[in-house]
């Protein structure tokens, strides 16, 4: 599993490209990103590759700041970031769901000493 600290911006909502001037308004939300494998699994019995964006809580625990991107796949790593795309769930509806494609544009935050 790889975990760094990064401000994604989310490029979609409910599946549709957001403007570009509304991206590159967006502050993002600062958080640790994990991409990796989650035990929850699936139907056909695999577990689902998913990139979680999180936050420290307390001393030991975490939790999540942004839906999780299932099934994600790194599109591109440039100097100024990274271009995921996968899928979230969407509950808002509840009890019904929906998946919705998205796309997170996410920058890594230096750490000092490390530049």
């Amino acid at each position: 599993m790889s975990v760094f600290s990064i401000f994604p911006v989310e490029l979609m909502v409910a599946g549709v490209r957001r403007p570009r001037e509304e991206c590159l308004a967006d502050p993002g939300t600062i958080g640790t990103l994990s991409i990796g494998d989650i035990p929850i699994g699936t139907a056909e019995k695999r577990p689902l590759h998913a990139a979680q964006l999180w936050e420290r809580w307390g001393t030991s625990a975490k939790r999540g700041l942004l839906p999780p991107l299932f099934d994600v796949q790194v599109l591109r790593i440039t100097p100024r970031g990274l271009l995921l795309r996968g899928f979230q769930v969407d509950t808002s509806n509840r009890p019904t769901t929906a998946q919705h494609a998205q796309e997170w544009w996410a920058v890594p935050i230096e750490k000092p000493g490390t530049a």
